[in-house]
């Protein structure tokens, strides 16, 4: 069971957070340190055809739900800045170890086994997090050490059975503008008013995972309106979970609703105690 008395702690700190990452998500300094380039799902323009093209726009793709998820803002994703040959290798070492620590957890069951425990329903583009709260202080804002890397705030799976898979790693940090991950891609984000209830050994979110909350609706259910939360970061390392999107990315689009859509309930402020977002229900 979450101790009552390390429940309001941490989310005090603003450390606590699982899979609220919506339409309000603000992103760290970071993001503007440099200009990017834009890549959408549709193009328009001539085709390659040897110099003999229509100029018509391509066929829109059907992403199955996938740009309703932020209203549109990750429907298009941020190219990736670019990062010397020194950071590189660096950043490979890195990356290495975050998988090496997503894989001592391969499935829920494991998880649970090791105390890690379900904070949010599962979400389509973000997995279902399960949270080691010893390792809610995070990163100080200093550059990534191993030990850093190797203690998340939690482990992100593709569901929330006992046998879910790992997916990917959830990190935070106490700095409003960290160093992070070597580069200058690793883009920290964090959320406001999201209204959270400890239900014993998990962490639910009644009035949905990605809604900024009034205090008055939070006390209905008798829950806990945590403000703002600390610098946050997804890392999708795993293999088989790559994000298209880049592996710093917000959303990934391989954390599907098990249908293979990205389609939520419709009013996602009467989750309740619901394990999943998703439509089909069959997540969780």
């Amino acid at each position: 069971m979450i101790h009552s008395r390390l429940f309001p702690t941490i989310v005090a700190s603003g450390a606590l957070v699982f899979a609220a990452c919506g339409s309000d998500a603000k992103v760290s300094p970071k993001a503007t340190e440099k200009p990017s380039a834009l890549i959408t799902t549709t193009t328009t323009g001539a085709h390659d055809d040897g110099g003999h093209g229509d100029g018509h726009s391509k066929e829109s793709v059907d992403d199955r739900g996938f740009s309703k998820l932020e209203n549109g803002m990750e429907h298009g994703y941020d190219f990736p800045q670019a990062i010397s040959k020194a950071d590189r290798i660096v950043l490979a070492e890195q990356l290495v170890l975050a998988r090496t620590t997503a894989l001592r957890y391969p499935t829920v069951k494991d998880a649970v086994t090791a105390g890690l425990r379900r904070a949010g329903p599962f979400s389509p583009g973000l997995g279902a997090h399960y949270i080691d709260y010893s390792s809610a202080g995070g990163n100080d804002g200093s550059p990534m050490t191993n030990n850093d890397i190797e203690h998340p705030l939690a482990w992100i799976y593709d569901g929330n059975h006992p046998d879910s898979r790992i997916a990917g790693l959830f990190y935070t940090t106490s700095s409003d503008d960290p160093e992070g991950f070597a580069g200058p891609n690793d883009i920290w984000h964090e959320h406001r008013d999201v209204c959270l209830v400890n239900n014993g050994n998990e962490i639910d979110t009644p009035l949905g995972a990605d809604h900024s909350a009034t205090k008055q609706e939070c006390d209905a259910v008798k829950g806990t309106l945590l403000k703002q939360t600390s610098k946050l970061l997804h890392v999708w390392v795993v293999p088989g979970y790559e994000s298209p999107e880049g592996v710093f990315s917000h959303l990934s689009s391989t954390m599907t609703c098990d249908d293979g859509t990205y389609n939520m309930i419709p009013d996602v402020t009467k989750i309740g105690t619901r394990k999943t977002q998703c439509l089909d229900g069959t997540e969780g």
